[in-house]
């Protein structure tokens, strides 16, 4: 039996003024395509964290 596929789209927008390997340089947005939510962020863990929690939430869908 296959196992079921989950799938997401995201459009997210990243940029620094600062150091490009300091996480907390990085701002951005992000819209999540199946919900419609989007989010601003002050920092690079903030987004993955809230990425994280959007990705928990798809739903299982038949591989198609």
């Amino acid at each position: 039996m296959q196992q079921p596929i989950r799938k997401a789209t995201f459009i997210v927008r990243l940029w620094t003024n600062g150091d490009p390997l300091d996480d907390n340089a990085w701002r951005g947005t992000a819209e999540f395509i199946g919900s419609g939510q989007s989010r601003q962020f002050q920092t690079l863990d903030e987004f993955i964290d809230w990425l994280r929690q959007e990705l928990a939430k798809t739903e299982e869908k038949p591989e198609s």
